[in-house]
């Protein structure tokens, strides 16, 4: 199995649990710093035709967690 796959899988599941499992502001945000740096990891060891796909995907995931913490936020 190529090293880019563990990353990967190890890096978006760390980003589907975060959104899934905690609701506190401060871990959800380091759950998705840890998912993305495992996520990048996998990009720089993936083969040049996988990398741009999977930017772009990271990108909507990450446009999408930061929509999910503005509307957890305290609106007072």
């Amino acid at each position: 199995m190529n090293t880019y796959l563990i990353f990967w899988i190890l890096g978006f599941g760390t980003l589907w649990a975060g959104l899934k499992l905690f609701n506190d502001e401060v871990i959800l945000i380091v759950t998705m710093l840890v998912g993305s740096g495992l996520v990048l990891a996998g990009l720089i060891a993936a083969p040049d035709g996988l990398q741009i796909v999977v930017e772009v995907a990271l990108v909507i995931v990450l446009f999408r967690i930061c929509m999910e913490c503005i509307s957890r936020g305290d609106r007072s």
